[in-house]
């Protein structure tokens, strides 16, 4: 590269142009490559916050490993299963539970449900139920009903199941298993059970504060006419990022018809779509940069058409075609590498301010956060540059192939 040629193309990028349109143009060409690396690298940071606050929250909510029977059919015999399980380096605490679908009435409100048989003690352990109780506690055992004079089991629901249902805590509500009933012959001969609301969980998921309820292992062995049986163990491992590996040994170790799945394979479709999001988002943000760089075509065009009888003048000095191709294009990457540069630094502050300071709130009531999280990824930031760089230089060549190709005597003879 020439000093000269760089000369040049940082004169003309200063220089005041004879058209006054062109010097706006130019300066929305800057502005928009500015505001569209800006927005990029903030937005990003905020899709990356979300994303690892919605991991954190179902690595610290969910267990991290599930381990039961193909077809999910319940079945007797999981301590000597747990017992193997445990055995595995890695895993922290495996605990049974029960799975099956309800109906929950109270009042005059019934809605269908999952509810999950645990054991209390240790799925303490192993989901973090007890650290999302918003009202009451975090118990299973029996408790007194004031209005009848007994006790019965505990249970806890979904905070906004609960408000569907205008159920509080010491509330009583009745779940009804329906499983008994053949629909073809019209039998019905539901299973019902009262319990007593011990606590009300929110976790910031809307498929676990709305569909979920949690009662004694026992107690749902009862309810669903199961004795003695499970729908498999749920297990936390010390590392919750290795759970695939951790899988395929479980079932490696345990064998068929036992089989794993781990917490990110569980929530894959959830998984998969904010990383589809994040896509989305940049091909969306990344349309005011390509109208940027269109806008930039338009300024060197008009950049050359000023500067016609300086180029025949440079040609007829001696310089060569691939000479004035390169003053242009370094014009035109000046353009984009200004605005990419000053709007990577005002994206940079951005989510500086806002990981320190948390300006932007968010409704508590609508996500499971109340500060807008950010984290930055220095790949998102490398690329923002990159490929904002690549189009304005992209941009620059046909312009610059104008003024290129310009024949020296008639550029000299332009008015």
């Amino acid at each position: 590269m020439s000093s000269f040629e760089w000369f040049l193309a940082r004169k003309y990028f200063w220089a005041q142009r004879r058209s006054a349109a062109a010097g706006i143009i130019a300066l929305f060409s800057a502005f928009g490559v500015l505001l569209g690396s800006w927005l990029l690298i903030f937005v990003l940071s905020a899709i990356n916050g979300f994303e690892s606050e919605v991991k954190r929250q179902l690595m610290g909510r969910d267990a991290h490993v599930e381990i039961t029977r193909y077809q999910f059919n319940p079945f007797e015999g999981y301590d000597s299963l747990r017992t193997q399980v445990m055995q595995e380096p890695g895993i922290v605490q495996a605990a049974p539970y029960l799975v099956s679908k309800s109906v929950i009435a109270h009042g005059k409100s019934q809605d269908g449900i999952l509810v999950y048989g645990i054991d209390a003690e240790l799925s303490r352990n192993v989901l973090g139920l007890s650290n999302v109780i918003k009202h009451g506690a975090y118990r299973l055992d029996s408790l007194y009903d004031s209005t009848s004079s007994r006790r019965y089991p505990s249970i806890l629901l979904g905070y906004s199941l609960a408000d569907r249902l205008g159920a509080g805590v010491g509330d009583k509500v009745f779940l009804a298993d329906f499983s008994k009933s053949d629909l073809l012959s019209g039998v019905f001969s539901p299973r019902v059970q009262p319990f007593i609301v011990s606590g009300l969980f929110e976790s910031g998921m809307y498929q676990y504060d709305e569909t979920l309820a949690y009662i004694a292992l026992g107690d749902a062995q009862k309810l669903f006419s199961l004795p003695g049986q499970v729908t498999g163990l749920q297990a936390r491992i010390s590392d919750p990022y290795a759970s695939a590996r951790m899988a395929d040994k479980l079932e490696d170790r345990l064998g068929f018809p036992y089989r794993a799945i781990d917490w990110q394979a569980k929530n894959y479709t959830l998984i998969k779509w904010m990383g589809y999001e994040k896509i989305l988002v940049s091909l969306a943000l990344g349309i005011i940069i390509i109208i940027a760089a269109f806008n930039i075509i338009s300024s060197l065009v008009m950049a050359v058409n000023d500067k016609t009888r300086e180029i025949g003048i440079l040609r007829a000095m001696g310089a060569t075609r691939r000479g004035i191709l390169r003053i242009f294009v370094f014009e035109g990457m000046l353009i984009g590498l200004t605005g990419s540069l000053i709007g990577t630094v005002l994206g940079l502050a951005s989510y500086w301010l806002q990981k320190h300071y948390g300006l932007i709130q968010l409704p508590g009531d609508v996500y499971f956060v109340t500060v807008l999280p950010v984290e930055l990824h220095i790949r998102d930031v490398l690329g923002v540059l990159l490929v904002t760089n690549f189009l304005c230089g992209i941009a620059t060549l046909l312009p610059a192939l104008k003024a290129a190709r310009q024949d020296p005597v008639e550029a000299i003879r332009h008015e």
